[in-house]
């Protein structure tokens, strides 16, 4: 298949809409299938997503979700990244599904880069643009016995921390809720939050060294360490390494 054009990837989202709001959930993902069998941009992805979504209403969204369920349970990993872009759409309409089908089609992708599709998607536009019902969620998430759902907390972060960058009382929230796991070893959730506090670094110095620093005689994960501090310049890092 010849890479998709912007023309191209409207006419697509608008056949597959069509069939969507027609109740044709597997029509939708048969008309999808092209550019779900082949390595597409992520860019023209997330475009698609969008404008399948942008006409859901209230009412239409038991067909949109069956569609997105379809489009998951078909496992490509454009799929995730359409459906994980879509789903930001129903946000304010729809936010404990959002937030119940990011945990679930998460846990059937099972790996880490579906983790870190939604959680850059789904997850990361909630905490942006609804940070105050996120964070008790991002809550339930952390204790999850799901490997990959308690990385995503800290993914959703991440995308946080680089679109949100003047607003420090929200990233010292953050920071108290990830707090209570900093000593945790499980690996993928250890990259998951380092990855988070390594961008929280980079806009918030002074504001992760003072959160680290009571903690670094405790039992954290070296990585966990060596990502959050990534982006600190060499003063602060030995502030907080000779601690």
């Amino acid at each position: 298949m010849e890479l998709i054009s912007k023309k191209g990837i409207e006419q697509l989202a608008e056949k597959a809409v069509d069939l969507i709001l027609s109740g044709d959930s597997e029509g939708a993902l048969h008309v999808l299938k092209p550019v779900l069998d082949v390595k597409c941009p992520f860019a023209k992805l997330d475009t698609l997503g969008r404008q399948i979504s942008k006409v859901g209403t209230k009412t239409d969204m038991p067909k949109f979700f069956e569609t997105f369920d379809r489009i998951i349970d078909y496992n490509a990993m454009g799929g995730f990244v359409i459906v994980g872009q879509s789903l930001i759409h129903f946000l304010p309409d729809a936010f404990d599904k959002v937030m119940e089908k990011s945990r679930e089609y998460i846990i059937k992708g099972d790996v880490w880069y579906v983790c870190d599709i939604i959680g850059e998607r789904s997850l990361g536009h909630a905490l942006v643009n609804h940070f105050d019902t996120t964070v008790p969620w991002l809550k339930k998430f952390l204790d999850d016995d799901n490997k990959w759902v308690r990385r995503s907390v800290g993914v959703s972060i991440h995308f946080f921390s680089k679109r949100i960058v003047d607003q420090p009382e929200k990233t010292k929230v953050l920071l108290k809720l990830i707090e209570p796991y900093l000593e945790e070893k499980q690996i993928d959730f250890v990259k998951g939050i380092g990855w988070g506090l390594k961008t929280i670094g980079k806009h918030y110095p002074d504001i992760l060294v003072d959160f680290l620093k009571p903690h670094m005689k405790k039992n954290i994960s070296t990585l966990l360490v060596r990502k959050a501090v990534t982006y600190l310049g060499e003063e602060k890092k030995l502030e907080v390494l000779n601690t």
